[in-house]
């Protein structure tokens, strides 16, 4: 879809987008199983974080540093959305709750073996606190695509008034008429 009219600041796949950010936000972790995050809230970032491991063996959260960045800026996060590379711990989902957080999108893979259970409490506390945890997978599944053995002409006999890829009325042409747009 190209963008619409009239909003200079539309981003095509936002969801790519931000995710591609976190990950580049996680080249910078110093942790063994790296992980960045960014804050985002209509389009503009709010904050970043990335997962640290320091010397005294501490593991800092990159979603918990996301938002002490965003606090430290003295920007308020009510209605953002959070994207990160790795699961949170519970304190940041508490801390997401506190700021008026109330969803995180987490890159989909495999779980690291030794916080299992610290994942299964940030969950159920995500649950009971109504924040919603999205798993974004880097691939389609290839099951859900299109069939390309389709016949894809259009039946003129069927819809006499039909034009192949011609907008309608249904498609946004100014930004206010995108719906749910973060």
């Amino acid at each position: 879809m190209p963008s619409p009219k009239g909003d200079p600041t539309y981003i095509k796949n936002k969801e790519k987008y931000f995710m591609s950010l976190a990950k580049a936000v996680a080249a910078a972790s110093s942790h063994p199983t790296p992980g960045g995050c960014v804050v985002i809230r209509d389009r503009e970032i709010l904050g970043d974080g990335r997962s640290i491991l320091t010397d005294s063996k501490v593991e800092i959260d990159c979603v918990c540093y996301a938002i002490a960045a965003a606090c430290k800026r003295g920007t308020s996060m009510a209605g953002s959305i959070i994207y990160t590379t790795r699961y949170p711990f519970s304190a940041s989902i508490f801390q997401a709750h506190i700021m008026g957080v109330r969803q995180i999108v987490v890159q989909a893979h495999e779980w690291e073996p030794y916080y299992k259970d610290e994942f299964r409490r940030a969950a159920r506390l995500a649950r009971e606190l109504g924040i919603a945890i999205e798993p974004m997978f880097d691939h389609e599944d290839p099951r859900m695509d299109v069939n390309s053995h389709a016949d894809r002409t259009i039946d003129k006999t069927l819809y006499h008034d039909a034009a192949d890829c011609t907008p309608d009325d249904y498609d946004a042409t100014t930004a206010s008429e995108i719906k749910n747009d973060n």
